[in-house]
């Protein structure tokens, strides 16, 4: 194979696919004028043939490739050295590059969100603010309309005689939380939750994150109450693993109630059996009593 202007130079093609055109002429004349200072026969008097030979091979090379007088040749070599990459360690390079960017980007974002939540203690429930705020988790008085996100994946196994999927839950004035679940008609109070957070619907692809435990699975009032047979059995579950959550939702977790979000709440009692965090539905409608 022969040998490409840009190895004369000692530049790999790494670096020269990182670098930008006008950059990578900026290394080349510098790395010009650094070589030959070096290899000019009038700066040793031994071995002038060797030095001489490898003189010409810089001007001839920096002829070449000087992009100032001749940039289309300078970029078709350039395009031909690139093409020497070993394609499967520069596809795993990339790989690496893009896993170690994504991975800053959650840490940034899990680090704004936790400031986030720090944040709210600097004021008080129902504390005026100007401008004001999006709803914080220790806002009181709010009323909120869910989709209940495991009915929706279970259509397909249970029936169309599921009837609606949306449930209600009730922040007071004092501060209780009440739930009124799909299928019923009145309020229970839920000291057993807490409200974690929300993650927008468009940061998180929840399905896949749902555990599928049919010999733990519960059923719903809507599924069954009033049946003879009883009606199907959930197999999807709006509960997501420890790992699940850690590795997929926490860095996107908001200490906000929002519309359009994902809301997720420790249920104590399933959390000291499991160990599961809880998924209570997507938020489509939030207002203030």
């Amino acid at each position: 194979m022969p040998k490409n202007p840009f190895e004369v130079f000692g530049i790999t093609p790494e670096l020269a696919g990182e670098l930008t055109e006008k950059e990578l002429f900026g290394v080349l004349k510098s790395l010009y004028r650094a070589l030959l200072k070096t290899f000019h026969p009038d700066t040793h008097q031994t071995q002038k043939t060797d030095r001489d030979q490898k003189a010409v091979e810089l001007n001839l090379a920096f002829a070449t490739l000087n992009f100032d007088r001749d940039p289309a040749t300078f970029r078709r070599l350039r395009k031909a050295y690139l093409n020497r990459r070993p394609q499967t360690a520069y596809q795993n390079s990339l790989i690496l590059k893009n896993q170690l960017l994504a991975r800053l980007e959650k840490e940034n974002s899990l680090a704004d969100n936790f400031l986030s939540y720090l944040a709210q203690g600097a004021l008080r429930p129902g504390q005026a603010e100007n401008p004001p705020s999006p709803i914080k988790l220790t806002d009181f008085g709010l009323s909120l309309g869910l989709l209940d996100v495991a009915i929706n994946n279970n259509v397909q196994k249970a029936s169309w005689t599921l009837g609606a999927n949306y449930k209600q839950m009730e922040i007071s004035q004092e501060g209780g939380l009440f739930v009124k679940a799909v299928g019923r008609r009145k309020f229970s109070q839920a000291n057993f939750l807490k409200l974690l957070g929300c993650v927008p619907i468009d940061r998180l692809d929840i399905a896949p994150l749902l555990e599928r435990t049919p010999e733990r699975s519960f059923q719903y009032p809507a599924l069954g109450v009033g049946i003879d047979p009883p009606g199907p059995r959930l197999s999807v579950l709006n509960l997501i693993s420890q790992d699940n959550f850690k590795k997929h939702v926490l860095n996107y977790l908001e200490p906000f109630l929002m519309e359009r979000a994902y809301l997720f709440a420790i249920n104590k009692t399933e959390f000291a059996t499991s160990g599961h965090i809880s998924v209570e539905g997507l938020i489509v409608k939030l207002n203030r009593l």
